[in-house]
C-alpha cells in the first residue's frame, strides 16, 4: 500500500469518530480536519514525509492553526484592502507544550512513523491522546482575539497583527501596548526578518494613536 493511502486510512480509523463527535469534518484530499467555533476556523493538518516509500517509510506529523474571515472584514473596513492572511496563529505539533511522541526501542520519535505494523496501533494511540488532550485545547485557547494577540507578542513577531487583534477585541490600550512592544523589538533587533512589519507598526500608530 502506498504510504499516503496507509496514513490516510489509519488517520480515519483512529481519529474520524472522536473528531467528528467534536464537530470536525475531514478532507481526504488535504488530510485536514476542520471545524468552525464562533467566528474562528480550527484546522488540524497532516504532513507527509516527502521521502516516504512503500514498505519502507510512512512518516507524518501534524500542524494546528486558527483563522477567521472576521479579520479580513475588519481589515478591509480599516485599511481598504485584504490582509496578507487571516491566520490568528498556529504551531507544528513538536512546538506545542506538552506534546509527546511515541517511544520505540527506548528512543523517543520526532514524528509519527507507522510503517511497522507491530508499532502502528501504539503510535496512533499516542497521536490520538495528543490531539484530544493537547492539540484541541491549544486550538481552543488560540480561538480568542486577545489570546492570539498575546501569543504573537510573546513570540516577538507580527506586533502589528497583535495590535489589530486587540482592536477587534475592543482593547485599545493593549493595542497600543502591542505596537510599543514591536518598536522595542525593532530597536533590539534591527536586522530581524519581515521588515515590513516595522512599517505597519508606524502606520497603526499614526492612524490610531497620533497625539
Amino acid at each position: 500500500m502506498k504510504p499516503k493511502d496507509l496514513i490516510s486510512i489509519n488517520i480515519e480509523k483512529t481519529l474520524l469518530e472522536p473528531l467528528t463527535q467534536l464537530g470536525f469534518t475531514f478532507s481526504k484530499s488535504t488530510l485536514t480536519f476542520k471545524r468552525k467555533v464562533s467566528e474562528f476556523v480550527q484546522t488540524i493538518t497532516f504532513h507527509l514525509n516527502k521521502y516516504n516509500q512503500e514498505n519502507v517509510c510512512a512518516e507524518f506529523w501534524t500542524s494546528f492553526g486558527v483563522s477567521s474571515k472576521e479579520y479580513s472584514k475588519w481589515y478591509m473596513a480599516e485599511f481598504g484592502k485584504k490582509p496578507v492572511n487571516i491566520s490568528l496563529g498556529g504551531e507544528m505539533d513538536w512546538n506545542i507544550k506538552g506534546w509527546e511522541f511515541a517511544i520505540i526501542d527506548n528512543k523517543r520519535e520526532s514524528h509519527c512513523q507507522i510503517i511497522d505494523e507491530k508499532e502502528r496501533e501504539y503510535v496512533l494511540e499516542v497521536l490520538k491522546k495528543n490531539i484530544l488532550n493537547i492539540g484541541i485545547p491549544f486550538l481552543n485557547n488560540l480561538s480568542n482575539w486577545e489570546n492570539a494577540a498575546y501569543n504573537l507578542v510573546e513570540n516577538e513577531w507580527f506586533h502589528e497583527k497583535a495590535s489589530d487583534f486587540f482592536m477587534i477585541a475592543g482593547d485599545n490600550e493593549k493595542a497600543l501596548w502591542a505596537l510599543e512592544q514591536g518598536i522595542d523589538f525593532w530597536k533590539r533587533k534591527p536586522n530581524a526578518a519581515f521588515p515590513h512589519s516595522k512599517d505597519e507598526i508606524y502606520i497603526r500608530l499614526s492612524k490610531y494613536f497620533a497625539q
